[in-house]
């Protein structure tokens, strides 16, 4: 079967996401208003492209939904192969099966996948239109990716351990099982307003409802509610911790006149000279349910062509499960998760470390960069994955939000910014407009709506084509810290600026100054306590007399000693400042923090860091198996699921963090899998490394350290918040 679409001429040629679904054997797009919503009855292809300047590099998918035909599903599949052909070679593909889909593909759909019945089979299509008559009802399941599927409308599909949500067009009805977690609740909430911010453009009205509470408008819908089953039980003992050393390594030619697969290496670390130009790869690990194929810039087409499709055979071959991860990589656009498996793996103008992924126009090269967030748009691959679009020197425009609408920000009060508020800031410069939608970590549940709403109404207002992107204090993108002309962001602790400081600012204040990317600098307000010092940051101390220590510890930069002196012009205390270094404090300094008390000590130079970063995982059995997810990206204490347990490597100790909720199986399995993942690592670690437990609300100086403004009273605040959940 020979397949070429039509649309293969706009795949690719604007940066961002494209989605199509098969109909016909033909690629059909989906409106960008219905990405992430996907009928389990298709097949799609969906392309991500980034491009600067004159590069661009690519991220292929093609999905199967559990229902899609075989037509379909080979078919997407042939599209991919030939978009992939039609690109030059340079996407990095993958084979996405419903409910095992990559973290690169579920990353695209921040407020999480949706699975619709039916398909093109059976004449359901994308509309996009704001009927407000449709009924459905969805299941969220999901932790650290959530998933929404579209189950019968009828009491039948309910459980007491699960939480829904009942889509009525107007009304969007969150049913929270009596079972139900809290952070299943958190993520409920996170789909339906998911659906009302996009799907109802802001104008449908949410409630949560719990179980026994039901309304007679729910009732009116599905019945009178009968008794309903438990769910799954959360005590389950089963375990699964896959073990990263069970790989191999195959190499795939057609040298001898037909297609071969033999095998050059049974046990990793492999070495990088293992693989040649000329060939293809496979390195399986189809133990952890991945399967990468690695095409040679020198392998013939067909070889090429074939990877994709060599790879399912291959996972036939060995019996893997039929929903085993496929990734097929070429020569240059190798992912940190596949280097992994390769001892001291080498870049083009880079000694060590695990490098960062770009294609250029013929090949992928991987180059190390300073991080220097001012000229990241400079460079394209670290453009690409910083989303830097230019310098920040366009105009900016900043709005606090309020129950009366956007207020206007004082221009000199730019980058100053209050956990407990809510902020618009518009960026315009030569290409178009971004707008960032900044929710401090205390702000109310109604100013976190209104903000939404808000930033819907400035979309419409400026012609609905500006990108939108939604901030969570702690988690700022470093496009966002440049637009405040190479000023550090400043995040005062809860408070809010209206009215002036409210509540007023205590007479003791003690701020954290950490270097981000180059000369960038982020400053956040901490507990007064000597607990949140580090070691490897700068941080200035007001005092009541309205003077200051700026308290270098010992990995403290020139950058960070730069903030904290900016911070205190700030404060009007820059000629009351007296500069002290770790190790030299005065008694004064000690009594002001409220007593000496431990604190992080554990320096790492950023070097090392870079070569073995700092990595969280979540441990859970929550879905009726235990499973281990990383949490991608930069991570914060928010992180942390208090119904689970977290493994944190910093590379010389393992912590084992254990939430309140978690339970019995989490916490013991968590250990043995902590190390167990030292003693698999493929990298040269120290199998002794030491395994640290630590519990929620007593975490210790060297844990709390990892994490930017830890505040140790935020475990209080989410039980509140969760005692007075309102949308």
């Amino acid at each position: 079967m020979v397949l070429h679409s039509k649309e293969f001429s706009t795949a690719g040629k604007t940066a961002g996401l494209q989605i199509w679904r098969i109909e016909n054997m033909e690629m059909v797009p989906v409106p960008e208003s219905l990405h992430g919503n996907f009928y389990i009855g298709d097949a799609y292809v969906i392309l991500s492209t980034v491009k600067q300047k004159d590069n661009s590099f690519y991220h292929l998918h093609f999905w199967l939904g559990k229902e899609c035909s075989q037509d379909e599903s080979a078919a997407a599949a042939i599209f991919t192969v030939h978009l992939d052909d039609h690109l030059g070679g340079k996407p990095v593909q993958y084979r996405e099966l419903q409910g095992v889909e990559s973290a690169t593909f579920t990353g695209y759909f921040k407020g999480g996948i949706t699975y619709k019945t039916g398909g093109v089979a059976s004449g359901f299509h994308h509309v996009v239109t704001n009927d407000i008559s449709a009924e459905r009802l969805l299941h969220i399941k999901g932790r650290r990716v959530v998933r929404a599927t579209q189950v019968p409308l009828s009491w039948s599909s309910f459980n007491s351990g699960d939480c829904f949500i009942l889509d009525l067009g107007a009304n969007i009805f969150q049913w929270c099982g009596s079972k139900s977690n809290k952070f299943e609740r958190l993520k409920a909430m996170q789909v339906a307003r998911g659906i009302r911010d996009n799907e109802r453009n802001s104008r449908a009205k949410l409630v949560v409802v719990e179980e026994g509470g039901e309304t007679a408008e729910l009732t009116e819908v599905l019945g009178v509610k009968p008794e309903i089953s438990e769910g799954q039980d959360d005590d389950d003992t089963e375990a699964d911790m896959s073990n990263r050393k069970m790989a191999k390594l195959y190499m795939v030619s057609d040298a001898s006149g037909s297609m071969q697969v033999t095998v050059v290496k049974e046990e990793n670390p492999f070495l990088q000279s293992d693989l040649l130009s000329d060939e293809c790869f496979i390195l399986d690990h189809g133990k952890n349910k991945i399967i990468f194929v690695w095409k040679g810039r020198n392998a013939n087409p067909s070889e090429r062509k074939e990877a994709m499709k060599t790879a399912e055979g291959f996972i036939q071959q060995m019996g893997y499960p039929a929903n085993t991860q496929i990734q097929v990589l070429p020569e240059g656009g190798e992912t940190p998760m596949f280097k992994q498996f390769f001892l001291d793996w080498k870049e083009k103008d880079q000694s060590k470390g695990l490098g960062t992924v770009f294609v250029t126009e013929r090949i992928a090269v991987i180059q190390q960069v300073d991080f220097d967030a001012s000229k990241l748009h400079e460079s394209h691959h670290m453009a690409a994955k910083y989303n830097m679009v230019d310098d920040g020197s366009g105009k900016t425009e900043i709005w606090r939000v309020e129950s009366s609408g956007r207020i206007p920000v004082e221009p000199e009060s730019y980058g100053q910014f209050y956990g407990g508020d809510c902020y618009i800031i518009l960026y315009t410069y030569n290409k178009g407009q971004i707008i960032y939608t900044w929710q401090g970590s205390s702000c109310t549940v109604e100013e976190r709506t209104a903000s939404a709403f808000l930033t819907v109404e400035l979309d419409r207002s400026l012609g609905g084509n500006a990108v939108q992107v939604r901030v969570c204090q702690g988690k700022e993108p470093p496009h966002l810290l440049c637009l405040f002309h190479s000023k550090p962001l400043i995040v005062y602790r809860s408070g809010t600026s209206r009215l002036g400081i409210h509540p007023p600012a205590p007479s003791t204040r003690l701020f954290q100054i950490r270097r981000n990317l180059g000369p960038i600098t982020r400053i956040a307000e901490v507990l007064a306590s000597a607990a949140s010092l580090n070691s490897n940051d700068a941080f200035l101390l007001k005092t009541g007399d309205d003077s200051a220590y700026l308290w270098m510890g010992k990995g403290a930069s020139d950058e960070e000693k730069k903030g904290a002196k900016y911070m205190s012009a700030v404060l009007h205390c820059v000629s009351k400042v007296k500069v002290i270094v770790e190790g030299c404090e005065p008694a004064d300094f000690w009594a002001s923090l409220g007593g000496k008390k431990g604190y992080q000590t554990s320096e790492r130079l950023e070097s090392e860091i870079m070569t073995h970063p700092v990595r969280l995982f979540g441990c859970s059995n929550k879905t009726g198996r235990f499973i281990i997810e990383e949490v991608h990206g930069e991570f914060t204490q928010e992180d942390l699921a208090e119904d689970d347990v977290m493994l944190l490597d910093v590379w010389d100790q393992v912590f084992v963090w254990i939430g309140k909720d978690a339970n019995q199986v989490e916490k013991t399995e968590s250990v043995r899998c902590a190390k167990q993942y030292i003693e698999s690592d493929p990298a040269e670690r120290d199998k002794e490394t030491p395994v640290v437990v630590v519990k929620q609300g007593h975490e210790p100086p060297t844990f709390t350290g990892w994490f930017l403004a830890w505040d140790a009273s935020y475990w209080e605040s989410v039980t509140s918040g969760m005692k007075h959940l309102r949308l």
